[in-house]
């Protein structure tokens, strides 16, 4: 293969946009800046525990909102300041403000923020507050009656509200938690007055969730900030939280059974025990000090219409409330429809993502490393796919071996294209090549190699994982910087290994082809060189599996007898 004028300047140009290419993502703001991400560690290692949280002022809270009211509650300033309060487990500690009845954080307990300087933290200083109950018009808190924390994992507070009417009535909210994430929540409504109490729409919201990098700090290729809706009918209408405002407010005609939040790892979900008549979509477009980048968070509820207490009446409401990573089993134990909100891939793979991502976490137990599972899994995949591909490199073999005759008979019936594609095929059918045999099976596996690159790119369980020298396996392996540009081995590894199986796969005979596939490692590497340690791991160990198959294909094929019979004479007589 000659290097000529062109080939080296093309090569040149590849490898200064390569050098290039971090610094002109950020430059059109299409990466990330680092100081955004030192903003949000800062937030997210603000303790927690206990803290005193002064009651809010006569104000409405602004949020957006297509189906909710842009208010919850009006707390007065006479109203004695009370301590929040928390209830935990040892994954999750959730603090919870009497004089607002709602969750002020989440703090994930086995989850650490980019930095390693604080925990993950969801809701933090966001208004309304996760689980906050409330009417088309804002209510007025008169009295916290009573706030019992009977246990670590429980907790109630009885409020005296008054409607925009002055009518009184009791609201009672209690969480008690009852699993890894998940929290039961109970709303109680009686009425201590007169008159019949009847609500427009009481709305719960699920809490807002950040994308993962204003959350904990994470920089990634691919960000899956988006709301859910579950239909009772099992539709799930799900809309990207990066989307322009009017896109949100698109509600399910149907009853919905659950309402969800999600970015890359984390999610809230609210199910109710009785269907909400409607969703609740809450917007709030944030500015990322000191940049001033805007971004959305996303927040989601549910609500039901026209509500009714007859006085002297109680009426309650139940709810489970999820808050924490897209572990598939938690989220299937929470409601088995719920693991829709991982958004691995799309359609049916999605499904094949799904048990792929079952089957690298029931090797892990037994590999007691990520790394490994991922060796482990790889290398299952390309066993099971040993027959299609070699069946593919079979074909491959037994095109090269006819080039020189087809390009005879191409030279022969120059001036004919018609009797020479006639002539080719009968010359493939006399061989018994098929010409497409060696792309068919490589297109069966194409879909299971996406499944399982989307299982690796969004697995929580990868995050922070450690292997080799790998600190992150949802992030590039990088050892160094130089220049500017991270060095990352396994990106590296895995493009020699393209060099290397392209040096022993026959070249194809049009010159044109040839320059293709000499650039195609470089191509890849411009494309694939930030991407998670985790992947280019696999797709490593994807490369090392293909060579030796290669390998002992031409082993084999060196030990057949070399004698062929041909009816090329035939063809070219007649």
């Amino acid at each position: 293969m000659k290097f000529d004028k062109e080939t080296i300047v093309a090569f040149v140009i590849c490898v200064v946009l390569l050098f290039a290419w971090t610094p002109i993502c950020k430059m059109f703001g299409w990466m990330p800046e680092e100081p955004a991400v030192k903003t949000q560690e800062k937030t997210a290692a603000a303790p927690v525990e206990t803290p005193v949280v002064p009651a809010a002022k006569d104000t409405a809270v602004p949020v957006k909102s297509g189906a909710a009211a842009k208010a919850v509650v009006r707390v007065p300033d006479t109203l004695e300041v009370i301590p929040s309060q928390t209830i935990l487990n040892k994954y999750f500690t959730m603090a919870i403000d009497p004089a607002s009845g709602t969750v002020k954080s989440v703090v994930l307990d086995k989850f650490m923020n980019y930095a390693h300087t604080g925990k993950v933290t969801l809701d933090k200083n966001l208004e309304p507050g996760a689980l906050a109950v409330f009417n088309s018009k804002p209510w007025k808190v008169l009295e916290v009656i009573d706030n019992n924390r009977s246990s670590d994992k429980a907790f109630s507070v009885v409020r005296k509200l008054a409607d925009e009417s002055g009518n009184v009535f009791l609201l009672t909210q209690s969480w008690n938690v009852v699993d890894d994430y998940t929290t039961d929540y109970t709303v109680s409504f009686k009425n201590t007055g007169r008159n019949d109490l009847k609500f427009e729409k009481i709305s719960i919201n699920s809490g807002f969730l950040q994308p993962l990098l204003y959350l904990a700090g994470d920089t990634i290729r691919t960000e899956t900030h988006c709301i859910d809706f579950m239909t009772v009918g099992e539709t799930l209408f799900d809309l990207y939280a990066n989307a322009k405002d009017k896109d949100f407010f698109v509600q399910p005609a149907e009853p919905v059974k659950w309402t969800g939040v999600g970015n890359k790892y984390f999610a809230c979900l609210l199910l109710p025990e009785k269907p909400f008549d409607a969703g609740v979509v809450q917007t709030r477009e944030e500015v990322a000090s000191p940049e001033k980048e805007k971004y959305f968070t996303a927040g989601i509820g549910g609500s039901y219409k026209n509500i009714t207490v007859a006085s002297g009446k109680e009426l309650t409401f139940k709810f489970k409330y999820y808050v924490g990573p897209k572990i598939l089993a938690e989220l299937k134990k929470f409601n088995e429809s719920a693991s829709r909100i991982m958004h691995l891939a799309w359609g049916p793979l999605d499904w094949v993502a799904k048990f792929m991502l079952v089957a690298l976490i029931m090797l892990n137990s037994f590999c007691c490393s990520y790394g490994w599972s991922i060796i482990v899994l790889t290398i299952i995949v390309r066993v099971v796919f040993w027959p299609i591909t070699q069946k593919a490199n079979n074909s491959m073999k037994k095109m090269q071996k006819l080039q020189p005759k087809v390009a005879e008979l191409k030279t022969k019936f120059k001036d004919n294209p018609q009797q020479m594609n006639a002539k080719v095929m009968e010359l493939y059918k006399i061989e018994k090549v098929n010409p497409l045999g060696g792309c068919l099976p490589i297109l069966l596996q194409i879909p299971v190699f996406f499944a399982l690159y989307a299982t690796l790119d969004g697995a929580v369980e990868l995050r922070q994982v450690s292997f080799l020298w790998a600190s992150d396996l949802s992030r590039p392996d990088t050892i160094a910087v130089i220049f500017g540009l991270p060095l990352n081995p396994l990106v590296l590894v895995m493009t020699a290994l393209m060099v290397l199986q392209q040096k022993m796969t026959p070249a194809p005979a049009d010159p044109m082809q040839q320059k293709m596939m000499m650039f195609m490692p470089v191509v890849m590497l411009f494309v694939l060189y930030s991407l998670p340690s985790g992947l280019t791991l696999y797709w490593t160990v994807s490369q090392v599996f293909s060579i030796l198959q290669l390998y002992m294909t031409q082993k084999m094929g060196k030990d057949q007898p070399a004698a062929e019979k041909s009816q090329i004479n035939s063809l070219k007589k007649a």
